[in-house]
């Protein structure tokens, strides 16, 4: 497929702006101010420590609605050492495709900044999210260097959490791309991340698609994998909890989980190859974890599980097997003292809700609906399971869930391979 072409006014930027050793690039719209303080006070950090300060860095931003257009004024460098501001404009298709979930970007948003920095011959990019954390804690250094001068193709963050938190991450979005892909990758769907140049230029390439990236996420540690690129996590001290205020849940597994089941129908060539799963590479220190705040009731979660059970007998036995079902029924008649849910059986009620998502046993969106009483289910359980144990113990048993994930992958392989065949 042929090469993404850049927007003619972009492309004039590009050339205006010339090559660069460091791209740090903004997905999403933000205040050319904020974006020009925020990164100048951050690179002058950056300058301190290392030959850093030789870098050449644009930074490159939406901005607002004008800059899109090509209509928005742009601070020039203080000097031709500083650092220089590309405002772009994105393809039509990337603007009608954005989510409605601030922190989630379509793929087609870092196709494109991928083609952007592959046209500044960058020797590096940083990917920072739109609340800019990123440059605000210092982290760009830790997260940067591994591309540029370690090695490594792809630096992915680990960010501090507590226990209770991004259990969304925890139970579906890092488990079942490690088990998949065969790559430890703590946060797969992170919003601030690092790459090479020769990530750069393989990326910059766009995939054949069964369906258009601007309906996908982007999976950086998956697009490494494909490209055949090292990995790496770094400990970064920015504390992210993604927030999808006003969106029910519902709607956020079909935005996250929903392409995640679309990505496995795509690579599945890959990853039914791959066994195992193993360590990336790493460097420093973790941050401390935060404080965990108060946990949600696990009683409402187990109860909105309970009617599940009730009222979705007919869609669930459309995509789990007699068996799960009866283990459901157990676990629907306990109280809350004795409710927990194993493992294996988490695990094979999300590779049954993938090959149904495959196989569109059902419309999809009922499909990920049938879905969030079961995850809220896995949720009370986990809470009540972990609630009083100290973090290690908490992160041992994640652990525990992303390895089961690897023991059930033989159970995935057998029913993607043989669905109508395979009946345990």
């Amino acid at each position: 497929m042929a090469k993404l072409e850049l927007p003619e006014e972009t492309r004039a930027r590009v050339e205006a702006a010339g090559e660069a050793d460091l791209l740090i690039a903004i997905p999403a719209a933000l205040r050319p101010d904020q974006v020009r303080a925020e990164a100048e006070r951050a690179l002058a950090h950056l300058a301190t420590t290392g030959d850093y300060a030789r870098l050449r860095t644009v930074v490159s931003y939406p901005g607002e609605a004008g800059a899109a257009n090509g209509n928005e004024a742009v601070p020039e460098a203080e000097s031709a050492a500083g650092p220089r501001f590309l405002p772009y404009a994105p393809p039509a298709a990337q603007l009608s495709a954005i989510s409605s979930i601030s922190w989630l970007a379509p793929a087609a948003t870092y196709r494109f900044l991928f083609n952007l920095a592959a046209e500044l011959k960058v020797k590096a990019m940083a990917v920072a999210a739109p609340d800019l954390a990123l440059l605000q804690t210092n982290s760009l250094g830790s997260l940067v260097a591994p591309t540029l001068d370690g090695g490594w193709d792809l630096a992915m963050p680990v960010y501090p959490a507590g226990k209770l938190e991004g259990l969304l991450n925890s139970s579906i979005l890092s488990p079942l791309p490690r088990a998949l892909y065969g790559r430890r990758v703590r946060f797969p769907l992170a919003q601030d991340f690092a790459v090479s140049a020769r990530m750069v230029s393989a990326s910059a390439q766009p995939r054949s698609l069964p369906s258009p990236e601007a309906h996908s996420l982007f999976w950086p540690a998956t697009e490494a994998v494909l490209r055949g690129c090292k990995i790496c996590q770094v400990p970064i001290g920015v504390h992210r909890v993604n927030a999808a205020e006003g969106i029910d849940l519902s709607t956020v597994l079909g935005l996250t989980v929903g392409p995640l089941f679309g990505e496995m129908e795509t690579h599945a060539a890959l990853w039914q190859r791959i066994r195992g799963a193993e360590p990336v590479g790493g460097a420093g220190s973790p941050a401390p974890a935060p404080e965990d705040g108060a946990a949600a009731d696990p009683r409402s979660m187990l109860e909105t599980f309970q009617l599940g059970f009730r009222n979705l007998q007919e869609i669930w036995s459309m995509v789990l097997p007699q068996a799960t079902l009866l283990e459901l029924k157990r676990l629907s008649r306990l109280s809350a003292e004795q409710f927990r849910m194993p493992d294996d059986l988490w695990v094979r009620i999300i590779y049954d809700f993938a090959l149904a998502h495959r196989l569109r046993t059902i419309s999809r969106g009922h499909l990920l609906g049938a879905l969030t009483p079961l995850y809220l289910g896995w949720v009370a359980a986990h809470v009540l399971e972990i609630g009083s144990a100290y973090p290690a113990e908490a992160a041992q048993r994640v652990e525990r869930l992303a390895r089961a994930y690897e023991d059930g992958k033989p159970y995935l392989l057998s029913r993607w391979r043989w669905p109508d065949r395979f009946n345990p």
